[in-house]
């Protein structure tokens, strides 16, 4: 499985604006939405939310993987956010974070998400990957970026 098997083009936001958890997922989760690719936004950031709670997922050095199971999706859902100030999101590191990729994934579909999870980890060890996310500003570039790297793995 590829990560752009699940992250879409329109699933890319370049420039969040939230400056809290809660409203970092909101805006998330809110292209799903548009899509039609959920049903609520405000069940979505509640699963994430919960999830939230056990443990922060934000894994350090400026990078958060938010995600919870979410019910009524038949596939992993992607999608990826770029803040420019940096956002307290708990991180392990205690340190801002400016990337963001959220997955909601369906109730079943453990195995999928393990190997989600993976790619983006692998795609993250990168630094000159994460330079170049941090650098490019359009949703269309950084896409392509991604595109680039997962077909590296």
């Amino acid at each position: 499985m590829k990560l752009i098997d699940v992250l879409k083009e329109n699933c890319i936001l370049a420039d969040l604006k939230g400056e809290t958890k809660r409203e970092v997922i909101e805006e998330l989760v809110y292209p799903l939405k548009e899509m039609n690719l959920i049903e609520e936004v405000d069940e979505a950031v509640n699963v994430v939310l919960e999830r939230e709670k056990l443990g922060s997922t934000g894994i350090g050095e400026g990078i958060a993987i938010p995600h919870g199971k979410y019910r009524g999706i038949n596939d992993i859902l992607c999608v990826f956010g770029k803040s420019k100030k940096g956002v307290d999101f708990d991180a392990i590191d205690r340190k801002p974070v400016y990337m963001f990729f959220l997955i909601l994934t369906p109730e079943d579909a453990v195995n999928q998400y393990l190997k989600t999870l993976s790619r983006i980890s692998k795609m993250l060890r990168d630094p000159s990957f994460k330079k170049r996310l941090m650098e490019l500003d359009s949703p269309k570039d950084i896409y392509d970026s991604i595109v680039e790297e997962d077909s590296k793995i």
